[in-house]
Parts: C-alpha cells; sequence; structure tokens
C-alpha cells in the first residue's frame, strides 16, 4: 500500500489500536460493543431500522464495494436480499453472535483488499465497469460506514432511554 489515498481510507476503516477516528465517532464494529440480540432487534418504531438490520446493510456494502473492485461475481454474500438482508427469524444471542461475526469477516476482507489494491487503479474504474472509480467506492464505503455508526450510536440511546 503505497498510494497515501489508501492508506487514508484503511486508516479511517480500521484505525490503529488505540487511535480514535478523528470525529470521535466509533467504527460499525467499535460501535456494537456490549449491544445484546435484544437489544439489536430493537425498533424505535414500526417502519425503521434497527441495529441488526443497519449491521447486515453494512456487511452487504462492504461485500458488494470488495466485489467491485475484485470483479468477484454477484450472489456471494451469505444473506438475503440484497442491501437490505433480513434479520434471521429467530433473534438470539446465537444468531446475533454470527451477524456481527459475517460483518467481522466482511470488515476484515475489504480491508485486505484495499491495502493489496494497485494504486494504478484508483482512478480508473472497477473491473466490471460501472458510474464510480475505485477511489469513489472506497470513499463511499467510509461514509457508509461513519453515517450508519451514527444510526446505531442513536440507536442505542433510544433503547436505553425507552
Amino acid at each position: 500500500m503505497t498510494d497515501a489515498r489508501i492508506k487514508e481510507i484503511v486508516t479511517a476503516l480500521e484505525p490503529p489500536k488505540g487511535k480514535g477516528l478523528w470525529h470521535g465517532g466509533a467504527s460499525p464494529l467499535g460501535s456494537l460493543r456490549g449491544v445484546t440480540a435484544e437489544q439489536a432487534a430493537w425498533k424505535p418504531a414500526p417502519n425503521r431500522h434497527s441495529i441488526w438490520e443497519l449491521v447486515l446493510h453494512i456487511a452487504y456494502w462492504k461485500y458488494a464495494v470488495r466485489r467491485r473492485l475484485t470483479g468477484v461475481e454477484k450472489g456471494g454474500f451469505p444473506r438475503a436480499p440484497a442491501n437490505w438482508p433480513a434479520v434471521p427469524k429467530k433473534s438470539d444471542s446465537k444468531a446475533w453472535s454470527e451477524d456481527r461475526a459475517l460483518l467481522r469477516d466482511e470488515h476484515a476482507q475489504l480491508v485486505e483488499t484495499l491495502r493489496s489494491l494497485d494504486p494504478a487503479r484508483l482512478d480508473r474504474k472497477p473491473v466490471g465497469g460501472g458510474k464510480w472509480t475505485c477511489a469513489d467506492l472506497m470513499m463511499g464505503v467510509v461514509l457508509h460506514d461513519t453515517y450508519h455508526t451514527g444510526q446505531i450510536q442513536l440507536l442505542k440511546r433510544l433503547y436505553a432511554a425507552r
């Protein structure tokens, strides 16, 4: 990883141990510390997302960006439907642990993909084409994480105050 843009994006996705993100917020993974299955499944209103739904959505988009950067065919994400995968019908601690592990795994695979990306590809469109450059996709996933992590933090507070 020699390009400064790749280094900064990887740092934003995975800050070094003991160093927080510049905006003071947690990463999606960090925001889940101490969140129970009950808390993760809770919704503040019927047509609103839960923490659990956000976790699966974030995991899906880490997969989708990695897939676009590497040219891997669609269909490899283990949950459906795409974009907003369904929370398991049995929302217990085992299922919650498995879905947190899915997010950790997708996160690790994306970070590894970014670290190994040829910097010459940053300003080009991904292998399969598309509207955005590789750099756009990489920055997009950082912003996506930040946005939804804020929602998770808010949902934790709303749950505590209910």
